[in-house]
């Protein structure tokens, strides 16, 4: 249907770096604890003093770009979509990293801003499987303006917005959707769901899909229906072990999960199914279809780190086969 349509996303753009510990809970950076499935956020100086430890006494694994949005639009052109994408990067190597990340899939740049520091993750993972995420919020989301990227209006089949880290990237992404004309898909994931309903309303206003978690929903005080009341079509509630569910009005479906046969890293999962869904949507597929094949994105993606568990583009187009 939108197939040949310019896709954007917008949203921060990460650099992600992935280690290896013995055991997280036995593992300290300065007296300083890591615990499994949380995350924390370290001043410049000491994120590199501890990147600098974990290249000395951990498994380094895979480096990648990360970004909620970041993820799902590189899935996306993986398979064959025309993407682009809206955001900032630091003026430094990691920023570097990440715009021949997007080039190597002709992913259209343009409207990156390259100034300041990009923003950093370390994840450590163990044996056990357990996570935790260290980040190193850069300043390039504080010279995001309308002005800096030359943005007057924007059209294109989709616009997929997840959450930014800084005030200026949600005063941005406000004037961004202004101007939009298309189709808005939204994440808001926990960052913006802790800001409440006050907060997110602009956004759920001008959105026709939305992608949450059922922790996000008591985060943000709504229930799927006020956000259908407040104008939302679709809305798609990421369920974890549980599989998923989509809601419209008058209209209801549930699938389960896809069994993983190999479980190494389920970062980005959430953002892989996010992708499948609208690859589903926009080639046509019913909406139970087009969620199969988000949880089949979902599950495929946590044979490797990152993005390198990817469905590929020929898996892609078996399974879209499958579901057709």
């Amino acid at each position: 249907m939108f197939k040949n349509s310019l896709i954007f996303g917008c949203g921060a753009l990460n650099w992600d770096i992935f280690f290896e510990v013995e055991d997280l809970e036995n593992f300290s950076f300065e007296g300083f604890r890591f615990f499994p499935g949380e995350e924390y956020v370290l001043e410049r100086k000491a994120f590199f003093e501890l990147y600098e430890k974990l290249k000395k006494e951990a498994t380094f694994l895979a480096e990648s770009g990360g970004g909620s949005s970041a993820n799902t639009i590189f899935a996306l052109s993986n398979w064959g979509f025309r993407c682009a994408f809206i955001g900032a990067v630091g003026n430094d190597p990691f920023g570097e990293k990440i715009l021949n990340n997007w080039k190597a899939l002709s992913v259209e740049t343009s409207f990156i801003l390259k100034e300041g520091e990009t923003s950093l993750a370390l994840i450590l993972l163990d044996k056990k499987k357990d996570r935790s995420i260290i980040v190193s919020p850069g300043s390039a989301e504080n010279y995001l303006s309308y002005e800096n990227l030359r943005i007057s209006s924007l059209r294109g089949s989709l616009l997929h917005l997840s959450s930014f880290a800084s005030k200026e990237g949600e005063i941005f992404q406000k004037n961004l959707l202004n101007n939009f004309e298309g189709i808005v898909s939204f994440d808001p994931g926990e960052i913006y769901a802790k800001k409440g309903k006050a907060f997110l309303k602009p956004f759920l206003e001008k959105t026709k899909y939305l992608f949450v978690t059922d922790r996000e929903l008591q985060l943000a005080g709504l229930s799927p229906v006020d956000l259908l009341e407040i104008g939302v079509n679709t809305v798609f509630i990421k369920l974890g072990k549980r599989g998923a569910m989509a809601l419209k009005r008058n209209f209801t479906t549930r699938s389960s999960v896809y069994p993983a046969e190999k479980i190494v890293d389920n970062t980005g999962a959430g953002d892989y199914f996010n992708a499948g869904v609208l690859a589903g949507l926009l080639l046509g597929l019913p909406v139970d279809k087009a969620l199969d094949l988000g949880l089949y994105s979902a599950s495929m993606s946590l044979r490797n780190f990152g993005r390198k568990g990817l469905l590929s583009y020929d898996e892609f187009k078996i399974f879209l086969s499958r579901l057709k």
